[in-house]
């Protein structure tokens, strides 16, 4: 963060950082409840049709889910770090 940055509404930026954490989460949640049901629905679907649905749901859908989902976690921790250092801007120049 540049030395001339300022936040000027700490708690809304606060709110959004836990917005996108909770979308990570349920997102997260969703992805893995529909990787279980594919690999659930192999069991009764059992031909050459299945295997590319299932390959190409897991390179198409599932890694890159996977991979937004690791990268919101990272973001909304960054905002929560962020956070944290702004709060202690904001008290060194009450003092």
């Amino acid at each position: 963060m540049a030395d001339n940055s300022i936040m000027t509404n700490i708690s809304a930026v606060q709110n959004y950082g836990k917005n996108l954490q909770k979308a990570q989460q349920q997102l997260l949640q969703i992805t893995q409840q529909i990787k279980k049901q594919t690999e659930s629905i192999g069991n009764i679907w059992k031909d050459d049709q299945f295997q590319k649905f299932k390959m190409d749901f897991d390179e198409n859908i599932y890694k890159p889910v996977m991979k937004a989902t690791t990268l919101m976690e990272n973001e909304a921790h960054y905002i929560e770090k962020t956070i944290e250092l702004q709060r202690e801007i904001q008290k060194l120049k009450i003092r």
